[in-house]
């Protein structure tokens, strides 16, 4: 099962954003092999449930710490996401992220991990996964 934890500053759009995903994946049927859960960033300084995670999804606004939290957990790869993406929700564009980002970060183990020319995450207006966003410009 892939788990996706998604972090922004105090848990309120990360738990909703988590909660909606959730959602999603049981009413497709896929809620056996895609989890969702949601951690906020002040709760990063114990190491509680991040073991269960393979991936984390930052907020746009925690792109300032992604190098500190990838330096604090080198083994689980960070990510940041694109602004409208984030807001949109959509849990098939979360996934295809994630599964590309983890085979990404296991290639390069570049960390926190970001797509060619989205190194600002808040100058990222992307609204589909990248793998979406690539297919649509060829």
């Amino acid at each position: 099962m892939l788990t996706i934890m998604i972090t922004c500053r105090g848990g309120f759009s990360s738990s909703y954003i988590s909660a909606v995903l959730n959602r999603q994946l049981k009413e497709k049927g896929l809620d056996d092999k895609v989890h969702f859960l949601y951690k906020p960033y002040d709760q990063y300084k114990n190491c509680d449930r991040i073991d269960e995670a393979d991936i984390i999804f930052l907020s746009t606004r925690l792109q300032y710490v992604s190098g500190k939290l990838a330096e604090k957990y080198p083994e689980k790869p960070f990510y940041v996401i694109p602004t409208r993406m984030y807001g949109l929700v959509n849990a098939e564009d979360y996934i295809e992220d994630a599964e590309d980002v983890i085979a990404a970060f296991r290639e390069t183990g570049k960390n926190p991990f970001c797509f060619e020319g989205e190194e600002r995450a808040i100058r990222n207006y992307r609204t589909v996964s990248h793998r979406k966003w690539i297919a649509k410009k060829e």
